[in-house]
């Protein structure tokens, strides 16, 4: 019984002297990774790995990054009135905390003009812009322009 808890204890040790040691804490592969982690941003570091990137436009950064990000969440919703919102659970888009406007605005803004891309999900969209994110995503996108 004792060999057993005596191996038991030598087993532990062994796993835990294996442990990788976490990286230097404020490093730029670190923070990367944590930017990448996150699924619901994309910054300039992102882009700096891939040049091409850089040379497309917003859209088409986010087509390549994070499809996901333009997901509409339904069709067709009813208002209160009883009217139909064509617009309603699809995805548009603020530019520096701006009005909410059509994805295809995305399409004519070049990458390197942006600083961030954020997607706020129907959620954080009402929250922030109410009634005027039309029960749909946001894709919220910061500039060096602010």
């Amino acid at each position: 019984m004792t060999s057993k808890m005596l191996g038991m204890c030598l087993f532990l040790a062994a796993t835990s002297a294996c442990a990788a040691k976490p990286p230097v804490s404020g490093s730029s592969d670190e923070r990367r990774a944590s930017t990448m982690r996150n699924r619901d941003l994309i910054t300039q570091e992102d882009l700096a790995d891939d040049p091409t990137l850089r040379a497309q436009s917003v859209l088409e950064v986010i087509r390549a990054l994070r499809p996901q990000f333009l997901n509409d969440r339904g069709t067709n919703s009813l208002q209160a009135s009883g009217i139909s919102d064509p617009d309603a659970g699809k995805v548009h888009v603020s530019i520096d905390n701006g009005r909410i406007v059509s994805l295809s605005e995305l399409s004519s803004m070049h990458a390197n003009d942006m600083l961030e891309i954020r997607y706020l999900n129907v959620a954080q969209a009402m929250q922030k812009f109410g009634t005027a994110a039309r029960q749909g995503p946001v894709i919220l996108v910061m500039t060096a322009a602010k």
